[in-house]
């Protein structure tokens, strides 16, 4: 068995998604200037870049390495792996980490980032790789054929009073793009107990960036906020939900949902995700399921969701890996 470097790639770019065994890891969610490397594993005597092409049996293994390149994660790096189910057991993850990690420190990067299902044989090696437990998150899942949307209606009707409702597919309108993109960096004010979604730089640059990759990959990029008035009486993103809804595919992913400190308790996280399924459930009747995550602890979300209808659908462990020369 030998490991292969494959070509380097930015997310949102889809190379590397392409169609993919069912064992492969998911793919990075795409972020404007992140790089992405890429090993896999492949038995010796077999061909090289590819993946299957002029073989049956294919890669054994991959990885691919995340590095981000936006203000506050630059020392971090995020990876993810997978082994051929019957190859399990023969080194092949620990051969792969070694790729990842030694790539991670050529490329500067203190801390190492990763991921497994609760219970999973990936749950096992990484803690007997070294890595620490940053957190735990809850996966839930809205399945449309059991979506009360009478209730939805209701909730969206109830409203909130001194704040209105707007909705945009794709990139922000410009009136209120500034004030999205500071709305999106009170996602940083959130606990993330080592996963890697704080410390990102929101700025108007990276609202159009992102919107700009996710239409790249056919993805419809649905956002919902809703509008109140700043302690000066200016017009503000008070909070928002937005949903991707990638092209192909039966299941839209909740991508981000917050509401700014100044405005909680007026029940806005519960309006915003309520008017954007009504929405997304209306605009995309090929849609069967929505999913998100949820930081096990962040109990209130794990509420609002359930309201709405979500029910548990797994759960991950979130590791990190501090990264020293050895």
């Amino acid at each position: 068995m030998r490991i292969e470097r494959l070509s380097e790639s930015g997310t949102g770019s889809g190379d590397g998604a392409g169609d993919q065994p069912d064992w492969y890891p998911d793919e990075p969610a795409a972020a404007e200037g992140d790089r992405i490397l890429r090993w896999q594993a492949v038995p010796d005597g077999e061909p090289g870049e590819g993946r299957g092409e002029g073989r049956d049996d294919g890669p054994v293994g991959t990885a691919w390495l995340r590095l981000y390149q936006d203000e506050g994660r630059r020392h971090l790096a995020r990876y993810q792996a997978a082994v051929r189910p019957d190859a399990v057991g023969q080194g092949i993850g620990t051969a792969l980490l070694d790729q990842v990690r030694a790539a991670a420190l050529t490329e500067g990067r203190g801390i190492l980032l990763t991921r497994a299902g609760l219970g999973s044989e990936a749950d096992g090696f990484l803690a007997g790789a070294g890595f620490t437990v940053g957190a735990e998150t809850q996966r839930l899942l809205l399945r449309v054929a059991d979506c009360d949307q009478d209730a939805l209606r209701a909730t969206v009707r109830s409203g909130s009073e001194g704040y209105h409702l707007v909705r945009w597919q794709g990139v922000a309108p410009a009136d209120l793009i500034g004030s999205y993109a500071a709305a999106r960096g009170t996602l940083n004010d959130t606990p993330t107990e080592g996963t890697d979604s704080g410390g990102a730089h929101w700025d108007e640059d990276r609202v159009r960036a992102v919107a700009s990759e996710a239409e790249q990959r056919g993805d419809a990029l649905l956002t919902v906020a809703a509008l109140g008035l700043d302690g000066l009486g200016e017009e503000v993103v008070a909070g928002f939900s937005e949903v991707a809804v990638p092209r192909d595919t039966t299941r839209a992913r909740q991508s981000d949902t917050a509401v700014l400190k100044e405005h909680r308790g007026r029940g806005l996280g519960l309006w915003v995700k309520a008017a954007m399924l009504q929405w997304l459930l209306g605009a995309h009747p090929e849609v069967e399921g929505v999913g998100t995550v949820c930081l096990a602890g962040n109990q209130h979300m794990i509420e609002i969701n359930q309201a709405l209808g979500f029910r548990p659908d797994g759960g991950d462990r979130y590791y990190r890996l501090a990264l020293t020369e050895v």
